[in-house]
């Protein structure tokens, strides 16, 4: 607990002289001191009951601003592998062996490691198993790390629960103990009938570290692709089209044997068509339109010279980082990319050069007004083009970023050619598991351009497989010790917008880590907390009151105390904040938290003239209140009760015409009071 009478910091104030204005010694509304309050969980006497919040108090909640933890995300029937994992669905993979073997491990050691690439319908599996195994458990989640470094100690044992967890892309080796922890974590689920499923994939899940796990690691293959998409044919209804699966077209596709998720898209799109003569766009789909791409890249390359080819080629993948983009703006980041190449473009080449129409025809962009498409009937083409470019060419992906990004940022390329530029980046992003890609939207957009990045990167946060890395590079930017202005406004946005009111759980750990670097009572921290609670104020009261609760057990910690307390005086900085804090104020550990919370920010020079503001604006609202004003009194004066921290009410209590506002007073009386009855109480 804080003690009444010190904080970390502690103000130098001079005697009030408004001290006259109290009663020393008057019993009347003799109140005890916060400390003293009622046993924890109980209602205190005077309660606010405000309609923002809800109808129920704190509840017991793990969202921890700082420290290791692992959130449960409840996979439900309406998950896409949870209805591919049912029995007129499945396909297991095709090393049946160590398929069946599985099931034996987990029911052994309580855990099992899928070892296999991404794609290969691992997840899928993981339900399957956990939805088939003896005793199989009641519910299923998946795991949200938030780590510095993968750790048992986080991970929930909860009896007769199934556990799936993601240790793919693992940005640094871990600990050399993991291994052997999780051969103890899994004999202690296996005493509770609970299960954990680990997605690994090979290049991650090896080492010294590791070797404790092979006993229970499997390593997965993907189903027979021809089966899995049968299997999906039947499922949906569409068991006419089997016979489709024989054509001539998709033999190839069967020989090469794709992933799962190949699989399920080819699946996909052949029950999207209309009839059996769309087979073959849907194979060359398939294949990337490798075979188009091919050409558009080396037309009239028997004719024309290398610097012909050169301004060909940058025109194609202008048109495909541009699609439907206006023809000025795909010219001028081809210029800009033929720039880069070191290409002269002063206006002497630029006008002895082809004209735009012919540079936009030679790469084969067709105009619709004054927008460029390539082949609109090539469905994907554009996609496919800078996918091809990130492949074909892996020692140039610097320079390609920096040049897309580049004209996502200038303020020259309309907003919304702009936002084609970070759209298409993104989705390229996800697909080649990119991250210097969304780093470098990051990064590279600012001003104006800014709200680009943070579209972008909702969009990626909120990607089945990907978005932890991003969710957690959001993390990682607000744990440095000081990040830049515009990351923490980034991560802001991204928090309190769409993938914030989805995600909150999530979204909240970062905000108030992003509180931690703003201004006490800074705008822009008080709206995104003010959205969180007016959409989701169920998850923003229990994780305030989380922290408040972690801030006093953990007194020595500074940045905890930073962003927590600056957590909380954006959330009272609102209407809807302060509805929902008051409304907590009935349950006595929650109150303490909340009267805590307000000293420690009385106590804080960097805070005080915040505080002011707010408090201020609770008198504005408050002192005519009829239904509320009472129970707002009662609290104000716990939050006074010591001595020190009254001098600086000076500021609240009096008007510019020198008169003492009556709530104040009463404020001011009902805390001297109180402080006087609890050192009578104490006193032997």
């Amino acid at each position: 607990m804080i003690n009444h009478d010190q904080g970390k910091r502690e103000r130098s104030v001079p005697t009030s002289p408004l001290a006259e204005v109290i009663a020393p010694s008057d019993p009347a509304g003799a109140h005890p001191a916060p400390d003293v309050g009622e046993p924890n969980g109980q209602p205190h006497p005077s309660s606010v009951n405000f309609t923002h919040s809800g109808e129920h108090g704190i509840q017991a909640y793990n969202l921890h601003l700082n420290g290791d933890q692992a959130i449960p995300v409840p996979v439900t029937e309406s998950d896409a592998d949870y209805r591919a994992s049912q029995d007129d669905r499945f396909v297991p993979p095709r090393n049946a062996d160590q398929w069946y073997a599985a099931s034996k491990l987990l029911e052994e050691y309580g855990i099992v490691v899928l070892c296999a690439a991404q794609g290969t319908g691992r997840r899928t599996a993981a339900i399957r198993l956990l939805r088939t195994v003896a005793n199989r458990p009641a519910a299923i989640f998946d795991l949200d790390p938030e780590w510095s470094k993968p750790s048992v100690r986080p991970l929930p044992k909860e009896a007769g629960t199934g556990y799936i967890l993601d240790l793919s892309d693992l940005v640094e080796h871990p600990g050399e103990r993991l291994g052997t922890d999780l051969v103890g974590h899994g004999a202690e689920l296996r005493k509770n009938n609970s299960f954990l499923v680990i997605l690994a994939t090979p290049a991650d899940w090896h080492g010294h570290w590791a070797e404790p796990t092979l006993p229970f690691t499997i390593r997965l293959e993907s189903p027979d692709a021809r089966d899995l998409v049968t299997a999906e044919f039947r499922a949906c209804h569409s068991g006419d089209r089997v016979p489709w699966l024989d054509r001539t077209e998709l033999a190839d596709i069967w020989k090469a044997n794709p992933s799962a998720r190949a699989a399920w898209r080819l699946a996909d799109r052949l029950l999207q068509a209309a009839g059996p003569e769309q087979i073959q766009a849907i194979v060359d789909e398939f294949n990337d339109w490798h075979t188009e791409v091919e050409k558009l890249l080396s037309r009239n390359r028997a004719r024309g010279d290398d610097a012909q080819l050169l301004s060909n080629r940058v025109t194609v993948w202008a048109g495909a980082l541009l699609h439907g983009g206006q023809r000025r703006s795909v010219i001028q980041a081809a210029d800009d990319l033929l720039t880069r190449l070191g290409l002269e473009r002063s206006s002497v080449n630029v006008l002895t050069d082809a004209t735009t129409s012919s540079r936009l025809d030679a790469a084969e962009i067709t105009r619709d007004g004054d927008r460029a498409f390539h082949d609109k009937q090539k469905e994907g083409l554009p996609a496919a083009i800078l996918r091809h470019l990130w492949d074909e060419f892996p020692t140039q992906h610097q320079l390609l970023r920096e040049w897309a990004i580049g004209i996502a940022a200038d303020r020259t390329v309309p907003e919304e050619d702009a936002r084609l530029v970070t759209t298409a980046l993104w989705r390229l992003s996800v697909h080649r598991h990119d991250r210097a890609i969304l780093d470098g939207l990051a990064s590279g957009l600012k001003g104006p351009r800014r709200m680009l990045a943070v579209e972008a990167l909702t969009k990626a946060a909120g990607d089945a497989e990907f978005g932890r890395y991003v969710r957690d590079r959001l993390r990682q930017w607000m744990d440095a010790k000081n990040p830049s202005n515009d990351k923490v406004d980034l991560v802001i946005d991204i928090c309190s917008g769409t993938w914030g009111m989805q995600q909150p759980t999530l979204a909240l750990t970062r905000l108030g880590k992003a509180a931690g670097h703003k201004p006490y009572g800074s705008e822009v921290i008080v709206n995104a907390f003010r959205r969180l609670a007016l959409q989701r104020p169920d998850d923003v009261r229990k994780a305030v009151d989380q922290w408040l609760s972690d801030a006093e057990s953990r007194p020595d910690d500074e940045t905890m105390h930073r962003q927590t307390l600056g957590s909380f005086l954006a959330v009272v900085s609102s209407d809807e904040g302060t509805d929902l804090i008051l409304n907590t104020t009935h349950h006595s550990g929650a109150r303490l938290r909340i009267i805590h919370a307000w000293q420690k920010l009385l106590s804080t020079d960097a805070a005080v003239d915040a505080v002011v503001t707010q408090l201020t604006r609770w008198h504005d609202r408050f002192h005519e209140d009829p239904d509320h004003r009472e129970a707002v009194v009662d609290v104000l004066a716990d939050i006074f009760t010591p001595p020190s921290l009254r001098p600086g009410l000076d500021r609240l209590m009096v008007t510019e015409q020198s008169a003492i506002r009556p709530l104040w007073r009463e404020v001011l009386v009902l805390a001297a009071n109180r402080y006087q009855a609890s050192k009578e109480a104490s006193t032997p």
